[in-house]
C-alpha cells in the first residue's frame, strides 16, 4: 500500500502558487468540523474553548495538505494559530509575484486559440479568479469584450451578430454568451458530421436481400407448393428433361423397391408369391411408354436431317417418302459430292480437262433430280 496521505483537496507546494485556493479549502474543512476559530485571532466576544485536541486536529489537517519540504520546515510548530500565521507571512504577498504573469496570460487569451468553447470558458474563469485574488477583478463586460474581439476571422459574421445582441441588451452576462456559443457549436458539429458521413449525391444502400421476404421451411420446399419457386432438375413438372421422369420404366423394369432390383422373381415359369417386383407386399406399376423426342424445326443441326429424303421434319426411321423421291435425293447428293470433289481438285492445282459430253451428262442429271436446295 502507498504511504501517501489521503487528500481532501490539492496540496500546497513550496512555491505557494495555489495558496489562495488552499486557504479557502482549509477554512471550509475547519468550519465543517466546528473548529475554525482555532486559527483565527482570539475574540473576547466569542466563547470558544481552545483545547490541545482542537489544535492537533487543525495542525494535522494543514500538514497533511502541505508539501514535504514545508512539513519538514514547520514540523516543530504544534499550535494551529502559529502555523497559520507563519504560512500567511510567507505566502501572503504571493499576489505581487503572480500578478505580472496573470496579466500576460490575460492579454494573450484568444478565443480562436481553443478547440472548443468549454476549454475557453474554463481558462477565462480561472484567470478571472486569480486576478480577483490578486486584487485585479475582471468585470463581466471585459469578459464579453475579450470573447467577441478574439473570434476567428472565418466567424466574423457570427461575431457581429453576437455583438448586436450585446448592444441591444439581450446579453448582459458572460455565461449567457457562452451558453449561446455552446449551442451553436453543437449544431455546427452535427452539420459537419452529417456532411462528412458520405459523399454528396450518394445514398446509403441497404445490404443485399434487405427487403426480401423471409419464408419458412414449408414455403421454401417447392414440392409442397405444386412445383412453385425456382425450377430445378428434380422439381420440374413431369416432362422430358426431368430426371425422375421415366426413371421407373427405364429398360422395361419397374421402380426399384425393398426386396429386389425391380425385375420379377421367376420360379418355375411363374411369378413368385408377393405380387411383383416392387418388393415385399406390393405390385409393380405397369410400364409407361417413353415419349419420343419432339423433332427439331428446319434450320437445326444437319445431323438431324433424314438421310433418305433430306427433310428435317422427321428422322430416317419415320420417313414415309416415295421411292421415286428417295432416288432423286440420292442422285442429288451424289452430284453435290462430285462438285465438292472437283472443287477440292481445283484448289489442289490439278489439271482438269472437260469436254462437251461432260456438260451434257451433267445437264441430264440436273433435269432428273429435284431441286432440294
Amino acid at each position: 500500500m502507498s504511504n501517501e496521505p489521503r487528500l481532501d483537496f490539492p496540496m500546497l507546494d513550496s512555491t505557494g502558487s495555489d495558496y489562495h485556493s488552499w486557504v479557502t479549502d482549509v477554512e471550509n474543512h475547519l468550519t465543517s468540523k466546528g473548529i475554525l476559530p482555532i486559527i483565527q485571532a482570539p475574540n473576547p466576544d466569542l466563547l470558544f474553548n481552545r483545547t490541545s485536541t482542537k489544535h492537533a486536529q487543525a495542525v494535522i489537517l494543514m500538514r497533511r495538505h502541505m508539501d514535504k519540504a514545508l512539513r519538514l520546515e514547520y514540523m516543530s510548530i504544534k499550535d494551529a494559530r502559529e502555523l497559520w500565521v507563519a504560512l500567511e507571512e510567507r505566502f501572503g504577498n504571493v499576489q505581487d509575484s503572480l500578478l505580472p504573469d496573470l496579466k500576460v496570460q490575460w492579454n494573450n487569451l484568444l478565443f480562436a486559440d481553443f478547440k472548443s468553447v468549454a476549454e475557453y470558458n474554463s481558462e477565462a474563469l480561472r484567470l478571472q479568479s486569480m486576478l480577483r485574488f490578486c486584487g485585479q477583478p475582471v468585470t463581466e463586460q471585459e469578459l464579453i469584450e475579450k470573447t467577441l474581439s478574439t473570434f476567428p476571422v472565418s466567424a466574423i459574421v457570427v461575431s457581429k451578430q453576437y455583438r448586436t445582441e450585446v448592444n441591444a441588451g439581450r446579453i448582459t452576462r458572460f455565461h449567457q454568451l457562452i451558453n449561446i456559443i455552446s449551442v451553436a457549436e453543437k449544431h455546427d458539429n452535427i452539420l459537419v458530421r452529417n456532411y462528412n458521413s458520405r459523399p454528396i449525391g450518394t445514398k446509403s444502400v441497404h445490404e443485399a436481400n434487405y427487403n426480401a421476404p423471409k419464408r419458412g421451411r414449408k414455403e421454401r420446399n417447392s414440392r409442397n407448393k405444386g412445383h412453385e419457386g425456382r425450377m430445378g432438375p428434380y422439381n420440374r413438372p413431369n416432362q422430358e428433361g426431368n430426371r425422375k421422369f421415366g426413371a421407373d420404366t427405364r429398360g422395361g423394369n419397374a421402380t426399384r423397391g425393398r426386396g429386389g432390383r425391380g425385375n420379377p422373381i421367376r420360379g418355375n415359369g411363374a411369378i413368385a408369391r408377393g405380387g411383383g417386383a416392387m418388393g415385399r407386399g406390393g405390385g409393380a406399376n405397369p410400364p409407361r411408354e417413353r415419349p419420343q423426342r419432339a423433332p427439331q424445326l428446319k434450320g437445326g443441326n444437319h445431323n438431324d436431317m433424314c438421310h433418305r429424303c433430306g427433310s428435317s421434319e422427321h428422322w430416317f426411321k419415320q420417313c414415309k417418302a416415295s421411292e421415286q423421291l428417295a432416288s432423286r435425293y440420292r442422285a442429288y447428293r451424289d452430284l453435290r459430292e462430285q462438285e465438292v470433289y472437283l472443287a477440292e481438285e481445283e484448289e489442289n492445282g490439278g489439271d482438269v480437262n472437260l469436254t462437251m459430253e461432260d456438260f451434257k451428262a451433267e445437264d441430264e442429271v440436273h433435269k432428273d433430280a429435284a431441286d432440294f436446295d
